[in-house]
């Protein structure tokens, strides 16, 4: 049987998640649009076309005559380093405006949005406390804030313009190509320094890069899956304390950790701009999947430790 090839509009397209949702999109057959800053030449795909944009809240020049079907929206402001309200706002809200006005006269299935768990909160101190789709939306920091937004905006979007939609609530994702805190902690591994560490039983879930981009594509092409929110995340959580010695067994590295009180722990990682990690190496935060997995043809096929290897460069053929 042939499937039925789609017109696919792809926001951060050259982002961590963008590219291997694109990568994939094109491997089954679709045609791929991304918008982005740079030009992405990594595809090597007659069906993948750039579309330039210098800024997301500005004039976006796309070809009104190209049908798009399915629209993922990726891009997003998730760290910024002055911490200034109006940036999170101006590209998570106002550029997902600048988006939805190009397509509110086309004839689009289905907008899938990736949000955060941080819509949801920041996590608890007690591990018998987890995240649901029955859990209230309480974000505390000024990115959960803007997603939280954003979810309302298109949500109002769709229903004014009859239009499908699908949000997806994801914690940490950890996978090949990962930025941020996870690629600095590979590099510490890498050099064999010591590991600060506090000793306690919090958990925390994460999702599989793999996994999650599996989900965007077979829930989000699902036209039988509508105007749902979802919480998405691997079915256990981890310690931290195991998660550090999951990536130096899949670095083939030794792992030094050092056992420190949380005050001093922030006082050392004060002057890097740090101290707040503390927190949440501190807290737990527990998602529950059940709904996801009930309501859809998803699971976690890929392994926390399959995963590791991908993203540290260590697989096994």
């Amino acid at each position: 049987m042939i499937k039925k090839k789609y017109n696919i509009l792809v926001s951060g397209a050259s982002g961590f998640i963008g590219k291997l949702l694109v990568k994939e999109l094109l491997s089954r057959g679709h045609n791929v649009y991304g918008l982005v800053r740079k030009n992405i030449n990594s595809h090597n795909d007659d069906s993948y076309k750039n579309i330039l944009l210098e800024d997301i809240t500005k004039k976006i020049n796309f070809n009104k005559n190209i049908n798009i079907d399915y629209f993922y929206h990726l891009a997003g402001k998730t760290h910024d380093r002055t911490n200034n309200i109006n940036e999170y706002y101006r590209v998570n809200v106002e550029g997902l405006r600048n988006i939805l006005s190009l397509l509110s006269k086309s004839k689009i299935k289905k907008i899938v949005m990736l949000s955060s768990i941080k819509v949801n909160g920041e996590g608890f101190l007690d591990n018998n406390n987890v995240y649901s789709h029955n859990s209230k939306e309480n974000p505390i920091d000024y990115y959960g804030k803007s997603k939280l937004e954003a979810e309302n905006l298109l949500k109002e979007f769709c229903n004014i313009n009859k239009i499908n939609f699908l949000i997806f609530r994801p914690p940490l994702v950890y996978g090949a190509g990962v930025k941020g805190n996870l690629s600095s902690l590979m590099k510490l591994i890498d050099m064999n320094i010591p590991l600060p560490i506090i000793r306690t039983k919090n958990l925390r879930s994460l999702v599989s890069l793999t996994n999650l981009v599996e989900a965007l594509i077979i829930i989000g092409l699902n036209d039988k899956i509508v105007n749902k929110t979802y919480l998405i995340a691997d079915d256990k959580p981890i310690s931290v304390e195991e998660l550090y010695k999951h990536i130096a067994s899949a670095m083939n590295k030794k792992i030094f950790l050092l056992a420190l009180p949380s005050k001093l722990l922030k006082i050392l990682l004060w002057p890097l701009g740090k101290s707040k990690l503390v927190d949440k190496i501190s807290t737990s935060l527990i998602v529950d999947n059940s709904e996801i997995i009930n309501d859809t043809n998803w699971n976690n096929k890929l392994s926390l430790l399959e995963e590791l290897k991908n993203m540290t460069g260590n697989r096994k053929h």
